[in-house]
């Protein structure tokens, strides 16, 4: 049931959406519902998504990659062309409205300039859903782009001179099976490997079919950082099967810190590494459990060390304050999927929630990553990443 409910959420939603796209266009858009072209496509567009989201579950089912492939490109791009004219439909009714007005009003006095006019608005009217269209057609097509792959400088004051320097791959919702694949992820590595990381991070969500998440850990410890591989979970850990996902971590070389923490001798110093565990639930207060299991993390913590928390959860930051972490490493939002200038374009909403970038409060910093995959291959200015973050002390 869990794997099948996606799929029927997607439907359900594919079916919605195409009634609320019919109901605009015939309502509000009267003058292009006359056309029988747009009702016709507008009638046939849903068919087709319910057999695009049939053939998607039919690839899944026989791994058939064609099936698969074709099924789950042509759903989203139903899905998103539909969310495109559920919010432009709307002002597009607005703008016709009046020029339904203007041309009932003028019958009697119909002259060259009120016709001009009245194509100069029906051009707007046409305008709105062709501007958004073309923003969802971009954001699928960056929806199966390459994952970004790159150095963070991160400044501390209080940094241990043996911890700096310190590079840390952070990988984050990466969602294996479902748009990203062993190959990707391969790939992903590869590239990383390149900046010479001294240990890796694994803040959850990594596979969802979770046949491919052994040798997924594989990957990632074959790297062979100087100082390790560690994991905490998220939440599609518990959704898949935590029983399964716990077995492949204590088959592979990859330690799995949940309510836990564990002391790292680098240099002179001390590196506490702590993993929150994740509350599995999506309601909107997991304060009282993210309180507990980052707590219960940290309370082995030497005096004076430098800490790093893992928590899949971003709300992990507000405990991991008042535990004094130093560094934070999320995921989970996956950027909202939209962004400008590496911030999440929702920012401008919910000021008061962690989506994507560095956040700082007091002495402590997080990064919040967007994400290897997604549910949802679409990104508009929010492209997927892999992190490796580099500690540094301010001079």
């Amino acid at each position: 049931m869990r794997v099948i409910a996606p799929f029927i959420f997607g439907l359900c939603i594919l079916t919605f959406l195409g009634l609320l796209v019919i109901l605009l266009l015939k309502y509000l858009n009267k003058d292009w519902w006359e056309y029988r072209i747009v009702r016709k496509i507008a009638k046939t567009v849903p068919i087709i998504g319910i057999g695009a989201v049939a053939l998607w579950l039919l690839g899944y089912y026989t791994k058939n990659i064609p099936f698969l492939g074709v099924g789950s490109i042509l759903t989203i791009i139903i899905l998103i062309s539909f969310l495109a004219l559920f919010v432009s439909l709307p002002f597009s009714g607005i703008v016709n409205t009046i020029n339904r007005w203007l041309s009932n009003r003028s019958k009697s006095k119909t002259t060259s300039v009120d016709n001009t006019r009245r194509n100069i608005i029906k051009a707007g009217a046409a305008l709105f859903p062709a501007a958004m269209l073309t923003a969802g057609g971009v954001g699928i097509a960056h929806g199966y782009q390459n994952t970004k792959v790159f150095l963070l400088p991160m400044k501390f004051d209080n940094l241990p001179d043996s911890l700096n320097g310190l590079r840390i791959l952070h990988l984050s919702d990466a969602h294996l099976g479902i748009y990203r694949m062993l190959d990707d992820f391969r790939e992903i590595l590869s590239r990383a490997k390149r900046f010479q990381p001294d240990m890796a991070l694994l803040t959850g969500d990594i596979a969802d079919e979770l046949n491919l998440l052994p040798e997924a850990l594989k990957l990632v410890s074959d790297l062979k950082p100087r100082y390790g591989c560690f994991a905490s979970l998220g939440n599609h850990e518990y959704y898949r099967g935590i029983a399964e996902v716990l077995s492949a971590y204590q088959k592979s070389d990859i330690m799995l810190l949940r309510s836990q923490g564990i002391s790292l001798n680098i240099g002179k110093d001390i590196l506490y590494l702590a993993g929150g565990d994740d509350p599995v639930t999506m309601r909107e207060d997991n304060s009282p459990f993210l309180n507990q299991t980052v707590g219960k993390a940290m309370e082995n913590a030497p005096d004076g060390s430098f800490s790093i928390l893992m928590s899949h959860r971003p709300e992990g930051f507000d405990a991991a304050v008042k535990n004094n972490v130093n560094l934070t490493l999320s995921g989970h939002t996956h950027g909202g999927q939209v962004g400008y200038n590496g911030r999440s374009f929702w920012e401008n909403f919910m000021s008061d929630r962690y989506l994507w970038g560095k956040y700082a409060r007091d002495k402590a910093q997080m990064y919040l990553s967007s994400g290897i995959g997604h549910w949802l291959p679409f990104r508009l200015g929010c492209p997927p990443e892999a992190p490796i973050i580099e500690l540094v002390k301010k001079s």
